[in-house]
C-alpha cells in the first residue's frame, strides 16, 4: 500500500488517563472528516442544559445529584459516545438533554449517518506496581501508554488502512516534555505498527493542559469526552454505586461491557464491531498477561430511571 495514498481516512486520537483502581488508558479515534459534525452533535445538549462548564469526571462528587445541569450533559455525551463508534446497522437512541423540564431524544439509525470513532480503554491492572523497579514512573506509562494504542490499533483496524494524524493527550506541555520524550515515543509506535497503519508527514503528539480547554473548540470538547468515558467505564467495571450520580449517568456505556467480544460471529453482526477494545494486562511470573475487559449481564440489575 502506498503511504501517500490519498484515499485513507484520517483519525486524530484524544487521550486521557485515570491512576485510580489501576493505570487505566482511554484512546478515542475521531475521523477527522467526522469533528465537525461530533463537535456541533455535543453542542445539542449544551445549549438545551445551558451548561457551557468543562467538564471534570472526578468533579462529580458523593453529594452530586442527578438532576445537576453537568450530570445530565456527561449522560447526554455517554449516549452521542455510543452512536459515535456504532460502525454498521446504527441504532442509537440519543438522550440531548432537557428543554422546559423536559427530555430531548433523538434516534439514530441510518448508516448515512455514521460518524465512524473508535474507542480503546487499556487497563494495567496492578497501577504499575508490578512492572520492573529498574523502570521510571514516566518509562512505565510510556509503555502501557504505547501497548494501549498499539494493539487497541491492530485490533480495531486489522483488516483496512488508515492514517493517524495528532495524538492529543491530557498533560501540561511543560511537564509532559520534561518527563517524556515526545519524538521517540511516536517513532516507536509509527515503527511498532502493523504495515497497514500509516501516519501523515507532520504527524505530532500534542499535550494539552485541562486549564486550557477552550469554549466551544472541538478539541478541547473531545477531550472530555476521553475524561468522561475513561471514568465512566471504571465506574461501570468497578460497580462504583457509591458515587450514585456518576454511576447513573455513565450507566449506558456499561453496555459495552456486556458485550460478548469472544463470540466473533455474534460480534461481527453488531453495530459496535470494531467500534472499540476494552482490555485488562497485568505481569504474572515474568510475562504481559491479557485478557478482555467484561462483566457478566444481570438481567436484574435495571437503571433507576433519575433522568
Amino acid at each position: 500500500m502506498d503511504r501517500d495514498s490519498e484515499h485513507l481516512k484520517i483519525y486524530d486520537i484524544f487521550h486521557d488517563e485515570c491512576k485510580e483502581n489501576g493505570f487505566w488508558h482511554c484512546f478515542i479515534f475521531v475521523p477527522q472528516e467526522k469533528q465537525k459534525r461530533l463537535f456541533n452533535l455535543l453542542q445539542i445538549p449544551r445549549k438545551s442544559l445551558n451548561y457551557d462548564g468543562v467538564l471534570h469526571f472526578s468533579e462529580i462528587s458523593h453529594k452530586c445529584k442527578s438532576h445537576y445541569p453537568r450530570v445530565r450533559l456527561i449522560k447526554s455525551w455517554c449516549s452521542i459516545l455510543l452512536y459515535a463508534i456504532q460502525q454498521q446497522k446504527i441504532y442509537a437512541d440519543l438522550y440531548l438533554g432537557h428543554n422546559k423540564n423536559k427530555p430531548i431524544y433523538e434516534l439514530k439509525k441510518s448508516n448515512d449517518e455514521k460518524i465512524g470513532a473508535r474507542l480503546i480503554i487499556f487497563r494495567e491492572k496492578m497501577g504499575h506496581q508490578d512492572m520492573y523497579d529498574s523502570m521510571s514512573g514516566s518509562r512505565k506509562i510510556e509503555t502501557t501508554f504505547r501497548m494501549g494504542v498499539k494493539g487497541g490499533t491492530h485490533f480495531l483496524f486489522f483488516d483496512e488502512g488508515i492514517k493517524i494524524g495528532n495524538i492529543y493527550i491530557d498533560c501540561p506541555k511543560k511537564a509532559f516534555e520534561e518527563n517524556f520524550d515526545i519524538r521517540n515515543m511516536l517513532d516507536r509506535f509509527k515503527n511498532e505498527s502493523n504495515e497497514n497503519i500509516f501516519f501523515i508527514e507532520n504527524s505530532e503528539i500534542v499535550p494539552i493542559n485541562k486549564k486550557d480547554y477552550k469554549e466551544k473548540d472541538s478539541i478541547s470538547e473531545f477531550m472530555q469526552i476521553a475524561d468522561i468515558v475513561v471514568g465512566g467505564i471504571r465506574t461501570q467495571k468497578l460497580k462504583m454505586t457509591d458515587y450514585p450520580a456518576r454511576y447513573e449517568a455513565t450507566y449506558p456505556l456499561k453496555n459495552l461491557l456486556e458485550k460478548e467480544t469472544e463470540n466473533f460471529a455474534r460480534m461481527a453482526e453488531s453495530r459496535y464491531y470494531k467500534g472499540f477494545a476494552l482490555s485488562d494486562a497485568w505481569i504474572e511470573n515474568e510475562k504481559w498477561k491479557f485478557e478482555k475487559m467484561h462483566i457478566n449481564v444481570n438481567q436484574n440489575n435495571q437503571q433507576k430511571v433519575l433522568f
